[in-house]
Protein backbone atom coordinates (compact mmCIF):
# COMPACT_ATOMS: atom_id res chain seq x y z
CA UNK A 1 0.00 0.00 0.00
CA UNK A 2 1.20 3.34 -0.84
CA UNK A 3 1.88 6.14 1.12
CA UNK A 4 -0.81 8.14 -1.01
CA UNK A 5 -3.19 5.53 -0.65
CA UNK A 6 -2.84 5.46 2.90
CA UNK A 7 -3.21 8.87 3.22
CA UNK A 8 -6.23 8.77 1.27
CA UNK A 9 -7.81 6.05 2.76
CA UNK A 10 -7.37 8.07 6.04
CA UNK A 11 -9.06 11.39 5.02
CA UNK A 12 -11.97 9.62 3.67
CA UNK A 13 -12.23 7.52 6.68
CA UNK A 14 -11.86 10.41 9.15
CA UNK A 15 -14.74 11.79 6.63
CA UNK A 16 -17.22 9.64 7.30
CA UNK A 17 -16.81 9.64 11.26
CA UNK A 18 -17.46 13.37 10.32
CA UNK A 19 -20.44 12.62 9.10
CA UNK A 20 -21.67 10.47 11.73
CA UNK A 21 -21.19 12.93 14.07
CA UNK A 22 -18.08 10.51 15.31
CA UNK A 23 -20.37 8.08 16.92
CA UNK A 24 -20.01 4.30 16.57
CA UNK A 25 -22.78 1.77 16.12
CA UNK A 26 -23.84 0.12 19.79
CA UNK A 27 -25.91 -2.72 20.90
CA UNK A 28 -29.45 -1.56 19.58
CA UNK A 29 -30.84 -2.88 23.16
CA UNK A 30 -28.07 -0.95 25.02
CA UNK A 31 -29.18 1.72 23.19
CA UNK A 32 -33.23 1.25 23.74
CA UNK A 33 -32.89 0.66 27.42
CA UNK A 34 -30.24 3.96 28.09
CA UNK A 35 -33.53 5.58 25.98
CA UNK A 36 -35.67 4.52 28.35
CA UNK A 37 -33.92 5.22 31.35
CA UNK A 38 -32.79 8.97 30.77
CA UNK A 39 -36.72 9.53 29.47
CA UNK A 40 -37.65 8.43 32.94
CA UNK A 41 -35.95 10.83 34.60
CA UNK A 42 -37.72 13.86 32.67
CA UNK A 43 -39.29 16.03 34.77
CA UNK A 44 -40.83 18.75 31.96
CA UNK A 45 -40.62 18.23 28.37
CA UNK A 46 -42.07 19.49 24.96
CA UNK A 47 -43.81 17.23 22.53
CA UNK A 48 -44.60 17.47 19.12
CA UNK A 49 -46.56 14.80 17.31
CA UNK A 50 -47.37 14.96 13.58
CA UNK A 51 -49.37 12.12 11.50
CA UNK A 52 -47.56 11.59 8.61
CA UNK A 53 -49.86 9.06 6.78
CA UNK A 54 -53.31 7.78 7.50
CA UNK A 55 -56.16 9.35 9.59
CA UNK A 56 -56.82 9.26 13.16
CA UNK A 57 -60.35 10.56 14.41
CA UNK A 58 -61.30 12.19 17.81
CA UNK A 59 -64.38 13.89 18.57
CA UNK A 60 -65.06 14.07 15.37
CA UNK A 61 -61.54 15.71 14.35
CA UNK A 62 -58.70 14.29 11.83
CA UNK A 63 -55.80 14.59 14.04
CA UNK A 64 -52.81 16.87 12.03
CA UNK A 65 -50.63 17.05 14.79
CA UNK A 66 -50.08 18.40 18.74
CA UNK A 67 -47.62 20.34 20.23
CA UNK A 68 -47.44 20.10 23.90
CA UNK A 69 -45.43 21.77 26.89
CA UNK A 70 -45.46 18.77 29.52
CA UNK A 71 -44.77 18.91 33.19
CA UNK A 72 -44.75 15.44 34.47
CA UNK A 73 -45.88 13.59 35.65
CA UNK A 74 -49.53 15.04 34.66
CA UNK A 75 -49.87 18.80 33.62
CA UNK A 76 -49.72 18.93 30.43
CA UNK A 77 -50.98 22.39 27.82
CA UNK A 78 -51.33 21.14 24.26
CA UNK A 79 -52.30 22.74 20.97
CA UNK A 80 -54.21 20.08 18.69
CA UNK A 81 -54.41 20.91 14.85
CA UNK A 82 -57.23 19.05 13.77
CA UNK A 83 -59.21 19.02 10.25
CA UNK A 84 -62.94 18.60 9.99
CA UNK A 85 -63.80 18.43 6.57
CA UNK A 86 -61.49 21.19 4.32
CA UNK A 87 -61.45 23.44 7.46
CA UNK A 88 -58.24 23.20 9.87
CA UNK A 89 -58.50 24.50 13.36
CA UNK A 90 -56.60 24.87 16.74
CA UNK A 91 -57.52 23.27 19.89
CA UNK A 92 -56.07 24.22 23.36
CA UNK A 93 -56.27 21.56 26.00
CA UNK A 94 -54.92 21.97 29.66
CA UNK A 95 -54.81 18.88 31.77
CA UNK A 96 -53.88 20.01 35.54
CA UNK A 97 -55.23 17.59 38.48
CA UNK A 98 -56.68 15.08 36.94
CA UNK A 99 -59.28 17.78 35.16
CA UNK A 100 -59.43 18.17 31.49
CA UNK A 101 -60.02 21.61 29.70
CA UNK A 102 -60.54 22.49 26.39
CA UNK A 103 -60.52 25.94 24.40
CA UNK A 104 -61.76 26.25 21.30
CA UNK A 105 -60.90 28.94 18.40
CA UNK A 106 -61.95 31.96 19.89
CA UNK A 107 -63.80 30.86 23.06
CA UNK A 108 -62.97 30.16 26.83
CA UNK A 109 -62.20 27.11 28.43
CA UNK A 110 -64.26 24.34 29.51
CA UNK A 111 -63.79 21.61 31.99
CA UNK A 112 -64.47 18.36 30.21
CA UNK A 113 -67.00 15.87 31.64
CA UNK A 114 -64.92 12.67 32.45
CA UNK A 115 -66.42 10.27 29.00
CA UNK A 116 -65.46 13.42 26.79
CA UNK A 117 -61.96 14.00 28.50
CA UNK A 118 -61.13 10.08 27.55
CA UNK A 119 -60.99 10.82 24.26
CA UNK A 120 -58.80 13.21 24.42
CA UNK A 121 -55.15 12.32 23.29
CA UNK A 122 -52.46 12.35 26.28
CA UNK A 123 -49.51 13.30 25.68
CA UNK A 124 -48.29 12.54 29.00
CA UNK A 125 -48.80 9.59 29.41
CA UNK A 126 -45.91 8.65 26.54
CA UNK A 127 -43.87 9.41 29.94
CA UNK A 128 -45.79 6.91 32.01
CA UNK A 129 -43.27 4.78 34.04
CA UNK A 130 -45.88 1.61 33.90
CA UNK A 131 -47.06 1.92 30.11
CA UNK A 132 -45.05 4.92 28.91
CA UNK A 133 -41.85 4.85 27.05
CA UNK A 134 -39.93 3.87 29.92
CA UNK A 135 -41.77 0.97 29.92
CA UNK A 136 -42.19 -0.14 26.45
CA UNK A 137 -38.87 1.46 24.43
CA UNK A 138 -36.67 -1.73 26.37
CA UNK A 139 -38.72 -4.56 24.80
CA UNK A 140 -38.78 -3.86 21.40
CA UNK A 141 -38.02 -7.05 19.38
CA UNK A 142 -35.59 -7.46 17.20
CA UNK A 143 -33.93 -4.14 17.57
CA UNK A 144 -31.27 -3.07 14.93
CA UNK A 145 -28.52 -0.55 14.53
CA UNK A 146 -29.64 1.34 11.53
CA UNK A 147 -26.98 4.28 11.58
CA UNK A 148 -25.73 7.59 13.52
CA UNK A 149 -27.40 10.59 12.20
CA UNK A 150 -28.12 14.27 13.44
CA UNK A 151 -31.46 15.42 14.88
CA UNK A 152 -32.11 19.05 15.76
CA UNK A 153 -28.31 19.03 16.10
CA UNK A 154 -27.85 16.49 18.30
CA UNK A 155 -25.89 13.13 17.31
CA UNK A 156 -28.34 10.33 17.50
CA UNK A 157 -28.08 6.83 17.30
CA UNK A 158 -31.08 5.12 14.97
CA UNK A 159 -32.46 1.71 16.27
CA UNK A 160 -35.64 0.29 14.55
CA UNK A 161 -37.56 -2.36 16.28
CA UNK A 162 -41.19 -3.54 16.77
CA UNK A 163 -43.59 -3.47 19.67
CA UNK A 164 -47.10 -5.23 19.83
CA UNK A 165 -50.64 -3.46 19.16
CA UNK A 166 -51.03 -3.41 22.76
CA UNK A 167 -48.03 -2.10 24.02
CA UNK A 168 -48.55 1.37 21.63
CA UNK A 169 -52.65 1.40 22.79
CA UNK A 170 -51.21 1.30 26.17
CA UNK A 171 -48.96 4.47 26.15
CA UNK A 172 -51.72 6.33 23.26
CA UNK A 173 -54.85 5.06 23.48
CA UNK A 174 -55.78 6.60 20.26
CA UNK A 175 -53.10 4.42 18.64
CA UNK A 176 -54.76 1.38 18.13
CA UNK A 177 -53.33 -1.03 16.06
CA UNK A 178 -54.61 -4.34 14.97
CA UNK A 179 -51.06 -5.83 13.84
CA UNK A 180 -47.60 -4.77 15.11
CA UNK A 181 -45.72 -1.52 14.86
CA UNK A 182 -42.94 -0.77 13.06
CA UNK A 183 -40.61 1.70 15.01
CA UNK A 184 -37.87 3.64 14.83
CA UNK A 185 -36.49 5.91 17.67
CA UNK A 186 -33.34 8.20 17.70
CA UNK A 187 -31.41 8.25 20.90
CA UNK A 188 -28.70 10.92 21.45
CA UNK A 189 -25.52 9.78 21.86
CA UNK A 190 -24.24 11.69 24.32
CA UNK A 191 -27.70 12.54 26.74
CA UNK A 192 -29.10 9.38 25.55
CA UNK A 193 -32.87 11.35 25.48
CA UNK A 194 -35.16 10.00 22.80
CA UNK A 195 -34.94 12.64 20.25
CA UNK A 196 -37.81 11.31 17.48
CA UNK A 197 -39.24 7.95 17.22
CA UNK A 198 -41.87 7.04 13.97
CA UNK A 199 -44.70 4.22 14.36
CA UNK A 200 -46.06 2.83 11.88
CA UNK A 201 -49.08 0.23 11.78
CA UNK A 202 -52.84 0.03 11.49
CA UNK A 203 -53.75 2.67 13.85
CA UNK A 204 -55.53 4.62 11.18
CA UNK A 205 -59.30 5.11 11.02
CA UNK A 206 -60.87 1.48 10.44
CA UNK A 207 -57.90 -0.16 10.91
CA UNK A 208 -55.67 1.41 8.14
CA UNK A 209 -52.03 2.19 7.84
CA UNK A 210 -50.90 5.02 9.52
CA UNK A 211 -47.58 6.62 10.57
CA UNK A 212 -47.22 9.20 13.21
CA UNK A 213 -44.05 10.69 14.08
CA UNK A 214 -42.97 12.22 17.38
CA UNK A 215 -40.20 14.49 18.71
CA UNK A 216 -39.29 15.19 21.94
CA UNK A 217 -37.23 18.45 23.10
CA UNK A 218 -36.84 20.99 25.88
CA UNK A 219 -35.63 18.40 28.18
CA UNK A 220 -36.21 19.32 31.89
CA UNK A 221 -36.48 23.35 30.34
CA UNK A 222 -39.13 25.35 31.40
CA UNK A 223 -42.39 25.12 30.57
CA UNK A 224 -45.66 27.51 30.29
CA UNK A 225 -48.97 25.71 31.02
CA UNK A 226 -52.06 27.91 31.11
CA UNK A 227 -54.39 28.19 34.09
CA UNK A 228 -57.98 27.83 32.88
CA UNK A 229 -59.34 29.47 36.24
CA UNK A 230 -57.31 32.72 35.08
CA UNK A 231 -58.32 32.80 31.92
CA UNK A 232 -61.77 31.22 31.48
Amino acid sequence: MTARYRLGASIVAAVLLAGCGGLQPEDPGAVLREGAAATARLKTVTVTLKVTKGTITFQGFALVSASAALRLPGESDTVYLVRQQDFQIGLEVVILGGHVFLRPPLARFQELPPAQAREIPDLAKLFDPAVGLPAVIPTGRSPKYQSAETVAGVDSHKVSATYGADQVHGMLAQLGSSGDVAAVIWVGGSDHYIRKAVLTGKFGDNGTDSTVEVDLSGFNGPVNIASPARTS
